[in-house]
This record gives C-alpha cells, structure tokens and sequence, in this order.
C-alpha cells in the first residue's frame, strides 16, 4: 500500500476500519512507523501523504456507506474486512474507479458462508483479484513464546479461525469447554477488586452478576453473585425503582469499581446511579465478548459459583443459531440468555483487550492443579469424594 501511495495513479485514498479507534489502534502506528512520520491525533479524520488526501473512515453499520457516497479514490485499504457492513464494501468498489486503482484488505476468516468468501474470495479467479492466507507462525514481527502462548487460548471455532487460518462454521453449544471444573463452591483469596454486570429486561428477566477479579493470581475472574428477576414467572414487571433497590441490596457491602450495564438501558441507570451505584455503560459487543468468554472458560480464569444457578444453565445451554450460520452470520439463538448476557457484559468491559495476565500461563492445567492444591488429598478436600463440583 505504501508503494503504491509514492508510486500508483495519483488520486485520494481511503483507510477504513470498524470505527476511527479501531484504525487508529490496528493501521496508523505501523504505517506511520514504517514511514517514520510523526502520528497524528486520534480524532484527525484526513492527511496528506506523498501529495494524496488519505481519509480514515469508521464503518460499523450500514449508514456508513453515506460517508462514502461520492468519493473518487485512487485506493482504499481495509483493516478487518469481514467485519465491514457489505453494503459499504460493495459502495466503496464503485468509488476505487481512477484507472489503474487498487483496494487492500486485511481479515480474520469468519464462516465459509460470510459474503466476503462466497461472493469475491471463492471467486477469486474470476475476479481481479489476490488472496493470500497467512498463519500465526507467519508473521515474523511476533515473539515465539507469544505465539504459542496464544495458541493456548482458543479452542474451537476460534481456534481454527484465529490459529489455523481456518474458514469455519461457528455451531452448536457455543461454550463448549465450560464442564464441572468451571464451577466453584469454596471461599477463596481474597480479590484485587469486584465488578458488576447486568442485563436488563422489562418483559424479559433481568440478570445482575458480580465478580472477583484477580489478575495476578489463578483463577483471575470468579463469578461469586446472582441477582435474577423473571417478571414472566413471577407474574409482573418490577419498575425501574424497584430493581434500583434490589440490586443496591443485592451489591450491599461489597465494593464494586463498577457495575456494567445495557448503554440501551437509559431509564435504569439513571435510577442506578441516583443510589450511588458506580454505572458505566457496557461494552455489548456480541461476538467479542463470546470471543472472550469462550477463551476464559477454556483456560479455566474463569469460574463460577455453585449457586448462581441460571448462570450456570444458560451457559450449558447457550447455542449458535443455525438459521444465522446458513446466511454466514455468527449469531447466538436469543432465548434464555439474560444471565450470559449479563456475565458477557462484565467480561467484555473489564478486559477491553480481550487478555488478563496469567502467571501461569506456561504450565499445563495438571501443573496448575498441582501448584494450587498441592497433593491430591488436598483437592479431594476441596472437591468433596466426588472430585466435582469445583473449578480446578
């Protein structure tokens, strides 16, 4: 791409991603570092590179292709294709038209039967176009030990996706690895700070979870608590005050950094925050923090409580929706989920990155079973005679 800004038809050029921080984060740090320029801010929305205008444009849904509209662009470059609104990609085609105009793309595969494989990747010989796929253990700017450390993450969907390159289905339970060594039912360390997630539902059930976090030490994130109000069941919705004060007693004494909550839940958090209740809108992101989750869950950081009972059944019930899948969609079937939802906001905000420090993340999980509990007695004492019903 930067061969082709010096040296390509001269005309603008265009760099998009799912929104200006994405771009900012994934493209203009490399690029400005090869080219040894100084970075400009995150809010700049234009600049001027070897005489061109270089746009940056976020595409998170359809209404972006109005941003578009009109443009004449000598190039384009792409960062996370397959999570650009089709619409856009096929408006941003009809605007690379100076002669001799080129379009870049970089992406993570998804399902084989995402858009952007069946209708230009599958047809790449009948298209001007070049695909080229790279593994993990081809990207040389990448520490080795990291590497593997990664690899070592995800299971899975995932797994094939991000690791091997893979175009696959996501299908089926979409937790798969959460088993009996996920679930809890002992006091353990103290935790480096608590956080609170909900979902919301008026109609629907509304679900309240809290967490104990714990960075440096293993397991780092144990869901302790379960607030959960089924209006359906019990006959009647509870006002937005009144669910105001069942969660400030159900938080009570412990001392949350935050609480996060559905950014759509306008009403309620106002109620939550006249009561002193650290709110702060939470990162719903669907498919990243599935993502997230699912690499928690695997890897046992993440554990849950005996008692939070719906937790634990939505979890083993929680599947892909097959309809979704057909259309090259990754999409959860949406029934029975408050208490996911409500697990999945507290993940997704309080690990932005997707990643906690592991300390141990070099030893196998009989290692850390050894390491925590010592001999096998111990972990029977734990565990019960059963050796169940807890999270190692």
């Amino acid at each position: 791409m930067i061969d082709f800004m010096r040296s390509g038809p001269k005309g603008d050029g265009m760099i998009i991603g799912v929104s200006r921080d994405s771009i900012q984060r994934n493209v203009i740090p490399t690029l400005y570092k090869i080219l040894n320029f100084p970075l400009p801010t995150a809010k700049c929305m234009q600049v001027s590179l070897y005489g061109r205008t270089i746009y940056f444009v976020g595409a998170h849904d359809e209404s972006a292709v109005r941003k578009i509209q009109g443009s004449t662009l000598a190039f384009a470059y792409v960062d996370e294709a397959t999570c650009i609104p089709e619409p856009f990609w096929k408006m941003l085609l009809s605007r690379i038209s100076i002669k001799g105009a080129q379009l870049f793309a970089t992406l993570n595969p998804e399902s084989p039967s995402h858009w952007l494989k069946k209708q230009y990747i599958d047809r790449a010989n009948e298209l001007d176009l070049i695909y080229w796929n790279f593994l993990l253990d081809d990207n040389p700017a990448l520490d080795p030990k990291y590497v593997e450390n990664l690899k070592k993450e995800y299971t899975g969907a995932y797994y094939k996706r991000l690791i091997l390159g893979e175009w696959c289905a996501a299908q089926g339970i979409i937790y798969a690895d959460f088993d009996e060594d996920n679930i809890f039912d002992r006091d353990l360390h103290n935790p480096s700070y608590w956080v609170a997630g909900m979902d919301y539902g008026t109609t629907n059930a509304t679900a309240c979870h809290i967490a104990a976090i714990s960075p440096k030490m293993w397991p780092q994130i144990r869901i302790e608590k379960e607030y959960y109000y089924d209006s359906e069941k019990a006959g009647r919705a509870k006002t937005d005050a009144e669910l105001a004060d069942d969660i400030k007693e159900f938080i009570a004494f412990t001392p949350i950094r935050a609480l996060y909550v559905d950014p759509a839940a306008a009403s309620l958090k106002l109620e939550l925050r006249s009561r002193d209740i650290p709110v702060i809108d939470a990162n719903n992101d669907v498919l990243f923090g599935i993502k997230t989750m699912s690499k928690f869950i695997a890897n046992k950081n993440l554990v849950v409580r005996k008692c939070c009972k719906n937790l634990i059944e939505q979890i083993y019930g929680y599947q892909w929706d097959p309809k979704a899948t057909e259309r090259g969609e990754d999409k959860p079937i949406k029934h029975n989920d408050h208490a996911t939802d409500s697990c999945r906001y507290l993940i997704a905000s309080a690990f932005k990155s997707g990643h906690l420090s592991h300390p141990d993340e070099d030893l196998s999980y009989d290692q850390l079973n050894r390491k925590v509990f010592g001999d096998d007695s111990f972990r029977k004492d734990f565990y019960g005679d059963s050796m169940g019903g807890g999270y190692m």
